[in-house]
């Protein structure tokens, strides 16, 4: 009865092994292919030893316990095969595998021998109640302690390699080794109890059966799964995202480290074991903004830990079961700082002027345009401001002080600015501010300029704030419009040092439509002739005429003639004075070679060298062309220059005037006394005619002084080898007066007006 039923027992392992073998097999890891073989090997024992069990024939029995034994041998080193392809061993032990494979070879050779020379064992026949007459193993030769000893080696390699690998691996892997440690320990220790026993029946290949039945668990199931489980859950609490899990009733079931920490910083939670808060806070949220059938939604929170703002976007979705019934919701939170500060400083460098800090020109625009449009019945000012002469701040006092002076004017408009102020750093020195013109005051602008312009003064230059104020009459109009309509109110300020603050008006338009009329029809004018030189006379005391100074009109068909002052001034602004000049300078040079041909080289014209000139021709080059062409002496095309032109780069003037004068041309200083720096001039400049205004000695309250500075101004132009002409004469008194004091020439309406070229020629020549 018991051999039958130990039979059935072994028929079943049979198929459960067989069964799962086949199973295995059909995966395509080592381990998988490790395990299916060594169940192979088992099923191999189980039928040894079940016909072993089963025979009544000593001869049959003698040969299917030999195999049993020797199926043994094979097991414990597939069982090991095992140990090594899971321990990832393989490469390592692959000649040691090799050489304990040959060793077991010669095993199954020795053991399958005993049948023919009865070295290992012999059999003995028994009766046993239950069981009947079996045979039993009994005279061990030799051979059999070393198949013994063998196994026993293959048994405590398997552990060493288990343990090895339990002991220096990770904490996190140790559950993978140690687990089939336990089982193989298992299995050798349910072995020993059954040779203890030396029961008929040989329970241990149940317990071999029954181990490789957990290992495949363990190592196939169990442990990937938990170790899955484990990296997972380690993944997801190391994550950079946010997450976080709650149940249908709201209560949170897990939270990861860094939701923790976005939690933390809304600033009022507390997160340790207690998750109360935070559970109240989420079903707070889910009363407000869930509904029963959303599946998802996303926003975002700033939150703070007291020295920095954090941006997160968190999204919370329905977690639901296979029927669609809610089993809770899972959150998740990503950090969108650094996105955040990204857009923000991108956002900060396209809206702001990075060296003020302050609005750039194209958002200040921007901001206007949507002030105007949220108060459109309040009525505001533009105003912009502009600083005369910006480049000698910096050249004065330094690139890094004119950038202070603009840093300064940001700072205090910071100071004075309210909410519905708009205010902006538009190009270089100019600045603009937008605010209700309720609270305009000219007043507290003129006292930020003055703050601003005596922290910056020094002997030789004061700083000058200009301002333009326009008030917006259609919030419709384009903001530049704006803005340029200021400074057409600044423009007409700018050389008038008393004023600071200019209100725009039509008037100023009307003028700024003639000034482009002007620059507009200027290129045309040239080609035309419309623009042509007049002359006006420059004699001695007694009214002998020995020259002129070119001086141009423009013919305007419609309007009649306009005078210098009318256009000069515009071209000079608009960059194109160089244009007029070069063509003067070849009007006198024509006109100097007619009267080269008639025999008049006794006769100079005087001709103006603009400061601008020199940003865009070669002066040089292109008076010395000039005077090669039409082949008249370079010393009858007299240059008159001004103190404007060394008002930047002297040296390098300083070596244009001496190039000049080495090659013929002789050089006048125009407008004596109408500047600042006369007497420097004097100093620094060889210079051969000396022109003084006349209008020196006008307006002022103590003439006899003006005379004597006057007087003094020729004497010391005479002791510096210097020709002294005056020009603005136009009384008799005046000239008597100049005379007495030594002056050698004279210009003005006493002599002669500016008169066409003809005209000069049929009243002087």
């Amino acid at each position: 009865m018991i051999r039958t039923m130990y039979l059935g027992v072994l028929f079943v392992m049979i198929v459960l092994v067989f069964a799962a073998a086949t199973v295995i097999r059909k995966r395509e890891d080592a381990v998988s292919k490790s395990i299916s073989s060594l169940f192979l090997v088992i099923i191999f024992a189980i039928i040894t030893n079940a016909v072993f069990v089963m025979s009544e024939v000593e001869i049959v029995a003698m040969w299917s316990h030999s195999l049993f034994l020797a199926s043994i041998d094979w097991l414990l080193l597939f069982m090991l095969r095992y140990s090594v392809v899971y321990t990832e061993y393989t490469n390592r032990l692959d000649v040691a595998m090799k050489l304990l494979y040959v060793i077991a070879a010669v095993e199954t050779v020795v053991l399958g021998l005993n049948p023919f020379f009865h070295h290992v064992f012999l059999l003995e026949k028994r009766e046993a109640s239950g069981i009947g007459t079996f045979f039993s193993p009994v005279s061990y030769g030799f051979p059999f302690y070393i198949h013994l000893g063998f196994s026993y080696i293959l048994v405590v390699w398997i552990f060493a390699l288990l343990l090895y690998k339990t002991i220096k691996t990770t904490k996190v892997y140790r559950k993978k080794y140690s687990v089939i440690l336990y089982c193989v320990a298992v299995i050798v220790i349910f072995d020993a109890i059954g040779l203890s026993l030396n029961l008929p029946i040989d329970i241990s290949l149940l317990c071999y059966c029954l181990g490789c039945f957990a290992v495949v668990y363990f190592s196939l199931y169990y442990v990937p799964r938990s170790m899955s489980d484990t990296i997972l859950s380690t993944a997801v609490q190391m994550a950079d995202v946010g997450v976080g899990c709650f149940d249908v009733s709201g209560k949170c079931i897990y939270i990861n480290q860094r939701g923790r920490q976005m939690m933390q910083r809304l600033g009022r939670f507390h997160i340790d074991e207690d998750l109360g808060e935070m559970e109240t806070y989420f079903a707070g949220w889910l009363e407000r903004h869930w509904n029963e059938n959303d599946e998802e939604k996303s926003f975002a929170e700033k939150l703070t830990d007291g020295t920095r703002e954090f941006v997160y976007e968190f999204t919370v979705q329905r977690l639901s079961d296979e029927d669609d019934e809610l089993l809770g919701y899972f959150i998740n939170g990503k950090d969108r700082t650094e996105e955040y500060e990204k857009y923000q400083d991108e956002h900060y460098r396209a809206t702001h002027d990075m060296l003020t800090g302050i609005y750039n020109e194209l958002y200040f625009e921007e901001k206007v345009v949507e002030t105007l449009n949220k108060y459109p019945d309040t009525p505001y000012v533009m105003i912009a401001s502009d600083i005369k002469d910006f480049k000698l701040v910096n050249d004065l006092f330094g690139v890094e002080r004119g950038d202070e002076v603009l840093k300064l004017i940001a700072q205090m408009f910071r100071k004075y600015a309210r909410e519905d102020d708009v205010y902006g750093h538009l190009v270089k020195d100019r600045f603009a501010f937008c605010m209700p013109k309720e609270r305009f005051g000219a007043d507290v602008f003129l006292r930020i300029m003055n703050e601003i312009e005596d922290m910056f003064v020094n002997e030789y230059f004061r700083l000058q704030i200009k301002m333009g104020v326009y008030e917006i009459t259609d919030i419709q109009e384009p903001v530049f419009l704006m803005i340029d309509k200021c400074n057409l109110a600044i423009d007409r300020i700018m050389d008038v040092y008393a004023e600071q603050v200019s209100i725009y008006d039509e008037q100023l338009f009307l003028e700024q439509m003639d000034k482009n009329r002007i620059i507009n029809e200027f290129e045309g004018a040239l080609a035309a002739g419309d623009i042509t030189m007049y002359l006006q006379a420059q004699t001695t005391a007694e009214g002998k005429v020995f020259g002129a100074e070119a001086l141009a009109r423009w013919n305007r068909s419609k309007d009649g003639f306009l005078s210098p002052d009318e256009f000069v001034p515009v071209l000079e602004q608009a960059g194109l004075i160089w244009r007029l000049d070069m063509y003067i300078w070849e009007l006198a040079a024509q006109r100097l070679a007619k009267w080269k041909e008639i025999g008049r080289e006794d006769l100079h014209i005087s001709v103006n060298i603009s400061s601008q000139d020199q940003y865009h021709i070669d002066i040089f080059s292109v008076l010395k062309n000039i005077v090669e062409e039409y082949r008249i002496n370079p010393k009858n095309l007299r240059l008159e220059i001004t103190e404007s032109i060394f008002v930047t780069e002297v040296e390098r003037h300083l070596q244009l005037l001496k190039q000049l004068q080495e090659y013929g041309f002789e050089i006048a200083i125009d407008d004596f006394g109408s500047g600042y720096s006369s007497l420097n001039m004097l100093k620094d400049i060889t210079a051969n005619e000396l022109k003084i205004d006349m209008g020196f000695l006008h307006d002022v309250k103590d003439a006899r002084r003006s005379r004597t500075v006057v007087g003094s101004i020729i004497s010391l132009a005479k002791e510096l080898d210097m020709f002294v002409l005056t020009e603005g004469v136009e009384t008799e008194h005046q000239l008597e007066m100049l005379n007495q004091m030594g002056c050698d020439a004279y210009q003005g309406f006493y002599f002669s007006k500016p008169v066409p070229v003809h005209e000069f020629e049929e009243r002087f020549m």
